[in-house]
């Protein structure tokens, strides 16, 4: 009876660590390039305009949600990145900039106010909407490697096609959202529960025929 509590206490514990919104702080850069979708140049081929190491926000890997923030003004503007989601599942993808909506990848490359990405094996997108002074509503896609403690990098992101920063695009690297890519953590914890409680299970059917 011991261990059978035992291990769905820790079923619990696993799963609650990763059910609420992790705080987490990063960098935002803001680069010029020649290009969109992601055909763009990677991040290490463009120059920065902006570096703001000072910005705060939270990731919900369970909600599939994220969001930051920065004090520091964005030429001489405040500025915000809100209601942001999730993408883990490797494919191609458009961005509708005007609803909102992902989709499919189709078309090409260009200007057409459909952002176009792909999420790659141990990856994550993320699409948020970025807030600059009294403009809100401007598309912005990440893409980023999932780094083996969790923190995410910026390794492709598309310049923007609405808003007044067009081909522009604004990166978001994440220090520490502790994000899994490829394996859904509620998934990986209930078949760790599994296994522990099948554990139990052997012990209990050993000690029976020891008996």
């Amino acid at each position: 009876m011991k261990k059978t509590i035992l291990a769905l206490a820790m079923i619990a514990a696993a799963g609650a660590a990763n059910a609420a919104p992790v705080a987490t702080g990063g960098v935002f850069n803001m680069y010029s390039q020649l290009g969109l979708d992601s055909a763009a140049p990677t991040i290490s081929a463009q120059f920065p305009i902006n570096v703001d190491a000072s910005i705060t926000g939270f990731v919900d890997q369970t909600a599939g949600t994220w969001g930051v923030a920065s004090t520091a003004l964005f030429f001489g503007l405040n500025w915000t990145a809100s209601g942001g989601t999730l993408l883990a599942t490797p494919g191609s993808y458009s961005l509708n900039t005007v609803t909102g909506v992902v989709g499919a990848s189709t078309g090409v490359v260009a200007a057409d106010g459909m952002i176009k990405f792909t999420v790659g094996a141990g990856q994550v997108a993320g699409l948020i909407n970025f807030a600059y002074g009294a403009t809100t509503g401007i598309r912005v896609v990440d893409v980023w490697n999932v780094n083996a403690n969790g923190s995410l990098t910026a390794a492709v992101v598309p310049g923007m096609e609405n808003g007044p920063f067009p081909g522009f695009n604004a990166a978001f690297n994440l220090s520490a959202p502790n994000l899994v890519a490829t394996i859904p953590v509620p998934a990986a914890v209930w078949l760790l529960g599994s296994g522990l409680l099948g554990l139990v299970g052997v012990a209990r059917r050993r000690k029976a025929l020891a008996v």
